[in-house]
């Protein structure tokens, strides 16, 4: 039963990818906070720490309603991360 959630939860990566793509070409600070807050906890969950850890470090990023360049680069090493491990874990993108 977890290892169908886990997959559902890997399978859903393409869609948050989307969502962190958009928030960063808006500028959007206040969605990419949502964004992965939400995805710091869940990827906790289903055991995915080192996605979780990286989350944590954009959290404390994003300040004053503002993307910086730090913040900018480490959401697009997030999203490659998220990008191999869905590979590492069967799924394709």
């Amino acid at each position: 039963m977890f290892e169908e959630l886990k997959q559902k939860f890997l399978a859903s990566f393409e869609d948050k990818i989307l969502h962190l793509e958009k928030a960063l070409a808006e500028q959007d600070a206040q969605a990419l906070s949502v964004s992965i807050h939400q995805l710091a906890g869940s990827s906790g969950s289903y055991g995915f720490d080192h996605v979780s850890q990286l989350c944590g470090d954009i959290e404390t990023l994003i300040e004053d309603s503002s993307i910086g360049t730090i913040a900018q680069e480490k959401t697009l090493q997030l999203i490659q991360l998220m990008k191999n491990t869905v590979k590492e874990n069967g799924e394709v993108l």
